[in-house]
């Protein structure tokens, strides 16, 4: 049949009736999208309906795409007016596995009864029992279940899907369900970036609390040395990973690997890869690794060596994609379904041409993320959306966001007079409690705009109906743009359309003849086979490599820390015999003489080691040369008072902090990200650690810009801060004092010196030195929402896991902190 189909459907698809048929569909989606009453006869609905089920019956792979989007298409304009449709789409979502649309049909035609038959009713019902498991309680699509029985099968496992299939929920749900019924095990979850933390964090304890399970579990995010409940799932970057599997005493039953595409990341996949190794070296669990991309499918196999994954690969999402190119001519707007001939024209309504008025007039009603290139870029078009929006009665949600930026924030950040329009901006250089808050509001559908850096592609879950991309690109300073890698694209575009919220999402390629780069969306036969970034820097950047091996790597180059890192894996790797076998692997593609050159240099640099190797291996992003340095300095010394590392609430804490610091700029340890002096970023370390608000660091921060030259703003004052935060102190800094701690210690020790040195480092990232305020970051909230719960309940009460957070949720002990705090702890705890 599917070959009777597939010829059939080819026939179907070149025949210009068909041609007229979806144009004129086409042109009354977009009616619908300006917010026009869709006007279809029941021929022309039943002509294309007949189609789709064709369409569907084929196995090319693009018929069957066509089919899932006009289904799709045809169900949000005509769905209410020809209910007939519904009984074929519940029939093609069941034979699709795509149970998560039969439910969005049910919630959308509760009233529409079908009798499909004994023979049908009874295929349903037996496909759905297929699709349903004992532990989760809804029908799974047919990539879901696939996932589900290999993972039950205990099978290490690489699972490829859209950003849209449900992948992550699936396996989060096996590894909370696997923990909690286990005598007692480890499961390390590792997501790509901080802001992800809370969200996994979030995620795993709302599995546990459906299954009455949440008590047995314990949810950790940061490092620290305290013995663990004997069920803990970690969720942390593969940065707080390293850094907390430096204790020698964890076994981990389960790895789950999110995002792993960053294996092949410039700036984070050599640690990652260090991560693993490390894993890998103490345990031997079970692996899943998630990804989005075929691309990345065989990146694994020289980290894992010897491991037989099962791939579980699908590129069908249960929510359509609809790619429209959209150009602005005269007076009008030119719509057209990219790789098609559909076309429609529509009045602009609209002056110039501006991205937000087109953003506006065709996102109108829906919800809408805007794609931009850079950070004020997103303030500018939100400021400029919102001034469109006259009549907007404001929600008490959205006032007490606004409310919150003007309190804990500035008055003059522009996110709270957008707010107040339902009109959002969410990027990198984010504060965290603002990030959430936003992210939050998206989900709640108060926020109707929302104009988004790359942050999107990082796994940050915030689907809408509509996505705007005007010419994307990756910005590099003073250099030619470069272009995104079709991972992160794909990311991005995964985000139009929520699933069992909408069938499908739009995707506007605005201008997409003047992109700098206009193949992303081009079908490709052959994808390029990624590897690690380990490997990659090897093949491309061996004189790199090298420089980094002699200690001659400049420090300043944005590259330092990946070159310097590679240097000391493979001086690692050398030191416990396993070298020979990574120069083997197929994944390196050097020639005998750069294999030779490569290996006199590791042996070079392992005979100039000076320092211990445990030690070089517990500072992976830091060259052995700057180590050895800071090393024979501290030996040097008669007397270590003046250069302990002191309490973050100590008097002579900046003091103290410009001169350690001073001396790890001079032996090449520490370098700024945007030079700014050492003593601007010790002012701010030195609030931010001691736990000091955001406003009031911010605040000092616009009378420090306001004194420069160059004009500013509040807005970039606002950035500028959460830059250096980011940036500067909570991953430069926070490596160059963990790297100082360890070798003042270990100097100290084997001097038989007495002298404590607080671990400052670990107090950096988080901005916090108080143990409870500790506690609520490491349950997954934001650092101001910790501050502001930390402030206001009784001292003596103690909050060491999110159970206890609970409680005093229940008991109404923070009824006196802000209404958004309030949301972002019941956002946590699923309340």
């Amino acid at each position: 049949m599917s070959t009777i189909a597939a010829k059939l459907g080819k026939k179907i698809f070149s025949n210009s009736d068909f041609t007229k048929d979806r144009n004129d569909i086409f042109e009354q989606y977009v009616e619908q999208l300006i917010g026009n009453k869709p006007l279809l006869e029941r021929s022309l609905v039943k002509r294309v309906s007949t189609t789709i089920q064709v369409f569907h019956k084929s196995e090319d792979e693009k018929l069957r795409k066509e089919a899932s989007a006009l289904l799709a298409i045809l169900l949000d304009i005509v769905g209410d007016d020809y209910l007939d449709l519904i009984p074929i789409a519940k029939n093609i979502f069941i034979n699709s596995g795509d149970f998560p649309n039969v439910s969005l049909l049910d919630k959308r035609h509760p009233n529409v009864s079908i009798n499909y038959g004994f023979n049908n009713s009874t295929k349903f019902e037996l496909k759905k029992e297929m699709n349903s498991v004992d532990e989760l309680s809804f029908p799974l699509t047919d990539f879901q279940r696939m996932l589900w029985s290999n993972l039950k099968l205990d099978k290490d496992v690489v699972t490829i899907a859209p950003t849209s299939a449900g992948k992550t929920h699936i396996i989060l749900s096996y590894l909370v369900n696997k923990v909690i019924k286990s005598d007692g095990s480890f499961a390390a979850i590792i997501v790509p970036t901080r802001a992800l933390i809370s969200e996994v964090s979030s995620k795993v304890f709302e599995i546990a609390k459906e299954v009455d399970s949440e008590n047995e579990l314990e949810i950790c995010s940061v490092p620290r040395d305290e013995k663990f409940n004997s069920k803990t799932i970690f969720v942390m970057t593969q940065e707080r990973l390293y850094e907390l599997i430096q204790r020698g005493d964890l076994r981990f039953d389960y790895l789950f690997i999110d995002e792993a595409h960053n294996i092949s990341d410039d700036s984070r996949g050599v640690l990652l890869h260090l991560t693993l190794d490390k894993i890998c070296d103490e345990s031997d669990p079970q692996i899943i690794i998630s990804m989005p991309s075929e691309s990345y499918q065989n990146a694994f196999s020289a980290v894992f060596n010897g491991v037989e994954f099962k791939k579980e690969i699908t590129r069908h999402s249960p929510v359509a994609k609809i790619l429209l190119s959209v150009v602005m001519k005269g007076r009008n707007i030119e719509i057209e379904r990219y790789n098609t001939s559909d076309k429609a024209v529509i009045p602009k309504g609209f002056t110039g041409t501006t991205t937000a008025d087109l953003v506006y007039r065709l996102g109108k009603g829906q919800s809408n993320i805007i794609y931009r290139n850079q950070t004020d870029h997103c303030e500018n078009t939100a400021r400029a959306i919102a001034a469109l929006i006259d009549d907007f009665d404001i929600t008490p949600e959205l006032e007490e966001a606004a409310d919150y930026i003007e309190q804990f924030i500035h008055k003059g950040f522009t996110l709270a007079s957008s707010l107040r329009k339902g009109v959002a901006f969410h990027y990198g250089p984010l504060p965290s409690s603002v990030r959430v808050m936003v992210e939050n509001l998206v989900k709640t559908g108060d926020i109707n705009f929302i104009a988004c850096t790359s942050t999107l592609a990082e796994g940050v879950n915030l689907p809408a109906k509509n996505l705007f991309l005007t010419n994307p690109f990756r910005p590099v300073m003073a250099q030619k743009p470069e272009r995104l890698e079709d991972v992160k694209i794909s990311n991005i575009t995964g985000r139009a359309g929520r699933m069992v919220e909408h069938f499908s999402g739009n995707v506007f390629l605005i201008n997409h003849d003047k992109w700098n780069y206009q193949d992303y969306f081009d079908e490709k036969e052959e994808k390029e086979e990624k590897i690690p970034t380990y490997y990659k820097s090897l093949n491309e950047d061996l004189a790199s490599v090298v420089q980094a091996l002699q200690g001659l790597y400049p420090y300043s180059e944005p590259d330092q820390y990946r070159f310097y890192t590679i240097a000391n894996k493979l001086i690692k790797e050398f030191e416990n015999g396993s070298l020979d076998d990574r120069l083997l692997a197929e994944e390196l593609t050097l020639g005998e003489e750069g294999k030779e050159l490569l290996l006199w240099h590791i042996e070079d640099a392992r005979n100039s080691l000076m320092i211990a190797p445990f030690i070089l291996e517990a500072n992976p992003t830091i060259g052995y040369i700057q180590q050895n340095r800071l090393s024979q300095f501290f030996d040097s010394l008669e007397s270590y008072e003046e250069w302990v590392l002191p309490h973050p609430k100590s008097k002579d804490l900046y003091s103290s902090l410009v001169k350690i610091t001073s001396k790890l700029f001079e032996v090449g340890v520490y370098v700024s990200s945007d030079s700014y002096s050492i003593e601007h970023v010790a002012v701010i370390a030195s609030k931010w650690v001691s736990g000091k608000s955001l406003k009031e660091i911010i605040a000092e921060q616009i009378v420090w810009d306001k004194s420069r030259p160059t004009s500013s703003s509040v807005n970039q004052s606002v950035r500028n801060v959460i830059k250096v935060i980011n940036n500067d102190i909570t991953f430069r800094l926070k490596n160059a004092l963990g790297c100082y701690y360890i070798l003042l210690t270990n100097t100290m020790k084997l001097k038989g010196v007495d002298k404590t040195s607080v671990k400052l480092h670990t107090y950096l990232e988080l901005g916090a030195c108080d143990d409870r305020m500790i506690n609520l970051i490491n349950l997954g909230l934001s650092r101001e929402s910790a501050k502001e719960i930390q402030e206001s309940i009784p001292i003596s009460i103690e909050i060491k896991s999110i159970y206890d957070l609970l409680v005093l949720l229940e008991r109404g002990l923070l009824s006196n902190t802000h209404p958004v705090t309030l949301k972002e702890v019941r956002f946590l705890l699923s309340k």
